[in-house]
């Protein structure tokens, strides 16, 4: 089903879309595109498969590119994102050389300059703002934790954000000092009418989990995430073993690899090796987004052991399906984790054993944190303020005035 506005109004509320539909009447027929590195896999593409939709839905002629890239290009730029995360990285001439010719190929096959806005997404299209002479509006929205990035290379891709009229982060820990720059934070969303996110029948899902070889009548943890160094999913599977000891539950790790991700099968095999060690884990690496509306759904609690994160839509995903969240505190999982209302804060390997353990064992509590998880992502975290905020934001890059 093609995503309409309208569609949204039983859940956001019919005076939300109304707002929506007048704030972004002065932006009718402004030709916008949001650009970025894949078309599946990672939350910016789920996004983007929605809100590029609700955006045309609202008369502006929205667009959506996918740039081309090779094996090496994306080795280079998902060193940018681990480095920009933190991790030291080695930049040298030949990394440039191959991220500069990139930006300069797609800028070739790409006429953006036609664009009234564009917005690039990461750092894989970032470049590419170096190889037009005449643009108009261009906003990066940078997805990733940049809340302690590699000196180096935010040295190197600076002179390029700096070109931009302004960034888009997810948490005000994200902010670029150096930058002089507007940064604006819009915290990611969720599509609450997507295939992983409508409502499940309880009956579906636990059919679909049998169906998978996992029985739905053991308590089931799970983490939803990238098999990516990030996402802490090594010590999902120790804390797993210290709440085992004294619980009967099941573990399923789910996650795919993303055609801009090389480093996804080495981090997949590290998992598989230990996880083959501890009984009771399944595996799973397919790419269905009925299976995790069903894991989400019938899960004790859900984890998510990010060591960085960009936000981690995961979270909202499970929330919104009332179950429970054990977080760390990074990124923006802290903004929909309330320690205690939605579900926990984690310190460590043991205190997450622990809290997994609690909520294991007392069935009214994870009723609770789950009733008000789901209100917490359904008055923050729906792809109708996603798409207000960006209506907002294009509305102070064309003021009212400059549209008659």
């Amino acid at each position: 089903m093609i995503p309409r506005l309208n569609d949204y109004a039983d859940i956001a509320g019919r005076q939300v879309v109304n707002r929506i539909r007048d704030a972004a009447e002065n932006l009718a027929g402004k030709h916008v595109v949001h650009v970025n590195a894949t078309s599946s896999g990672g939350g910016v593409a789920e996004i983007l498969n929605t809100l590029v939709f609700l955006m045309d839905d609202l008369a502006l002629d929205a667009g959506w590119r996918v740039i081309l890239g090779s094996h090496s290009f994306f080795k280079v730029t998902k060193g940018f994102h681990n480095s920009l995360q933190g991790k030291p990285s080695k930049l040298t001439n030949n990394r440039k050389k191959i991220y500069l010719e990139y930006c300069e190929r797609n800028a070739m096959i790409n006429h953006l300059e036609k664009h009234d806005i564009v917005v690039m997404h990461d750092p894989q299209p970032l470049g590419m703002i170096d190889f037009y002479a005449k643009r108009s509006k261009w906003i990066w929205r940078c997805h990733i934790d940049l809340s302690n990035p590699h000196k180096e290379t935010l040295e190197f891709l600076m002179p390029f954000i700096q070109k931009y009229e302004g960034i888009v982060i997810s948490s005000d820990k994200f902010r670029i000092k150096s930058l002089d720059k507007p940064q604006v934070i819009i915290s990611p969303s969720i599509d609450p009418l997507s295939v992983k996110n409508k409502d499940m029948p309880r009956f579906a899902a636990r059919k679909l989990l049998k169906k998978k070889g996992i029985d739905p009548d053991i308590p089931i943890i799970t983490q939803i995430s990238r098999f990516d160094p990030w996402k802490g999913t090594l010590g999902v599977l120790r804390m797993y073993e210290m709440m085992r000891e004294k619980n009967d539950c099941q573990l399923v790790l789910m996650g795919d690899m993303a055609a801009d991700d090389p480093q996804g099968p080495v981090m997949y095999m590290k998992i598989s090796k230990l996880a083959e060690k501890i009984p009771g884990v399944h595996l799973i690496t397919e790419k269905n987004d009925l299976l995790v509306n069903a894991l989400q759904k019938e899960s004790a609690f859900i984890f998510q052991n990010s060591l960085k994160e960009g936000f981690a839509l995961t979270v909202s995903e499970a929330l919104w399906k009332k179950t429970p969240v054990l977080g760390t505190n990074v990124g923006g999982i802290p903004l929909q984790v309330l320690n205690g209302k939605t579900g926990y804060i984690i310190k460590d390997l043991k205190d997450g054993a622990d809290k997994g353990s609690k909520i294991l064992q007392d069935s009214k509590l994870r009723r609770e944190l789950g009733r008000q998880g789901h209100e917490h992502v359904k008055q923050n975290f729906l792809i109708t303020r996603h798409l207000e905020d960006y209506i907002n934001l294009f509305n102070k890059l064309y003021p009212p005035s400059c549209l008659k």
